[in-house]
């Protein structure tokens, strides 16, 4: 059984394109290897916290998850990313629930605990504390 978590990876329609071969999709990878398809980008941003409103102020899905969970990871919430992408494929992924199902409660627990011992206040941490 593995126990060490493994990091994901976003790569977006554009990357997965040059990097993966997929050229209509972009995908999560785990330690290097792709380990799901993204078909609908739409919801898989949506999973990430990007609403409607802001499509409508022009900011790009792409460059919404860039500046919340991936620029200067340091002060943002590195942590929540991981536990999103962990959350997205938990629903949309036959794969990875077969290949690492039993450990993902494992893996989201790990990961919380470390976003709560950084005290991180990332949008993901801001759209889950009470108001």
């Amino acid at each position: 059984m593995q126990t060490d978590i493994p990091h994901f990876k976003y790569r977006s329609k554009a990357l997965s394109c040059r990097q993966s071969g997929y050229i209509d999709f972009g995908c999560i990878e785990a330690d290097g290897e792709v380990i799901h398809k993204i078909e609908n980008l739409a919801e898989f941003h949506k999973a990430f916290g990007y609403t409607q409103d802001m499509a409508k102020a022009g900011i790009l899905p792409d460059e919404f998850i860039w500046e919340e969970y991936i620029r200067d990871a340091a002060a943002n919430c590195a942590t929540c990313f991981q536990i999103r992408i962990l959350e997205y494929l938990i629903e949309h992924s036959a794969f990875f629930r077969k290949k690492y199902g039993n450990q993902c409660d494992n893996w989201i627990a790990a990961h919380a605990e470390a976003r709560s011992a950084k005290g991180a206040a990332c949008c993901a941490c801001k759209a889950k504390s009470p108001a």
